[in-house]
């Protein structure tokens, strides 16, 4: 049988998942709730590429022995609304064990609520700590910016040697408010100067005034906290104001998107970023995972089909964990106790650490060379 359904359009997901969930008792579900549509999608469409390549590969190969994945695919359409009611619709629907999303943190902070109280385990694909703190059936999939900011912080003092810095970080994210304040809690004792520190909002296009004042601030290197589409319109609007070529551009995991040098161009030549994928993988089952990801899509796995990949080993190791009539609470206490799940992302290893959910997987540096991510000079 076909154990991936399609995705669906918000307006139709009740009656979608009515349809979609198979009454074979050796199936496994897993909700896959990503951002298809939206401002999101462009992390949630490869993110669910990624774990259905996944999905298909860990059944071809058995690892749930007779059993299957059965991937039910809803689209949040990156709205809070319609990842909670996915989520409610889930948790009172027996046959799925887990769900595997929401794509961001503004859907996944009010849909763990949802999960705890329903009791459903949720893996979405933010990194904001909040959502552990709602109770012990959500999680977090991506490193905490407690892992990798002083990490990034570190490669800003030391490799690259600046000593001030403008800051532009999304207001209205909460992932991306405390990526901003860890980073500078960790490199302002070291001494990194910030003549600037500004938010803005995701949906904002205009930055013209921001542009004038970081220009005016005479930074070293210029930090983004946002996602890859904005960083690219802010790049080309501080070039445009004047910013220096010698200024250095500096990102984190949430640039790392094809439409960062898609929309950017020649504005973030050279920008630097911490990710958790190395094109064309930096580990045999990396580049193991790239070949298959290209033949299966005909493109070039970014960040976030590895770490969709990713999550879904991860989550469907927990599913076997769980043994051989795994229940919600079965699954939620394997994904717990994940242990060096072998991954294509970091250094090849997710775990997360005993006692907090926090996953651990490790980093890369990359830049940006004649429009290619690249390794980043040591």
């Amino acid at each position: 049988m076909n154990h991936f359904s399609r995705h669906f359009r918000p307006a139709a997901l009740l009656i979608a998942l009515a349809g979609a969930l198979p009454a074979v008792a050796a199936d496994r579900t897993i909700m896959v709730l990503q951002a298809m549509t939206g401002g999101a999608a462009f992390v949630g469409v490869p993110a669910v590429e990624g774990m259905k390549l996944a999905a298909a590969e860990l059944n071809a190969k058995n690892f749930l022995g007779s059993d299957k994945l059965n991937v039910v695919i809803v689209d949040s359409a990156t709205d809070r609304g319609q990842a909670m009611a996915a989520v409610t619709r889930a948790a009172n629907d027996p046959s799925v064990l887990a769900v595997l999303g929401p794509t961001t943190a503004p859907e996944a902070l009010p849909s763990a609520s949802i999960a705890n109280d329903l009791k459903i385990p949720m893996m979405p694909m933010t990194n904001a700590s909040a959502v552990l703190k709602v109770g012990p059936w959500s999680f977090i999939s991506a490193q905490t910016a407690e892992t990798t900011m002083p990490l990034l912080g570190d490669y800003v003092v030391n490799t690259l040697k600046v000593k001030s810095c403008a800051a532009i970080h999304f207001s209205d994210n909460d992932a991306y408010v405390e990526l901003a304040r860890l980073f500078r809690a960790h490199t302002e004792p070291k001494g990194l100067k910030f003549v600037e520190y500004i938010g803005v909002r995701s949906a904002d296009t205009d930055f013209s005034a921001v542009s004038t004042r970081v220009v005016a601030a005479k930074p070293e290197c210029v930090l983004f906290f946002t996602l890859g589409p904005v960083a690219a319109n802010l790049a080309i609007q501080l070039k445009q104001a004047g910013l220096p070529a010698s200024v250095k551009l500096v990102g984190q995991t949430g640039v790392a998107s094809p439409q960062l040098v898609s929309i950017g161009g020649a504005a973030v030549e050279g920008l630097v970023f911490n990710s958790d994928w190395t094109p064309g993988g930096s580990t045999p089952l990396g580049k193991a995972f790239a070949e298959s990801y290209k033949k299966a899509t005909g493109k070039d796995a970014d960040n976030w089909a590895a770490l969709g990949y990713s999550y879904m080993t991860v989550l469907a190791t927990a599913v076997k964990n769980a043994g051989p009539n795994p229940t919600r609470e079965k699954v939620r206490d394997a994904l717990t106790n994940s242990k060096n799940v072998p991954v294509p992302v970091g250094a090849g290893q997710y775990s997360f650490e005993p006692g907090s959910r926090l996953p651990k997987y490790g980093n890369a540096f990359l830049t940006i060379k004649n429009g290619q991510f690249v390794a980043a000079p040591q």
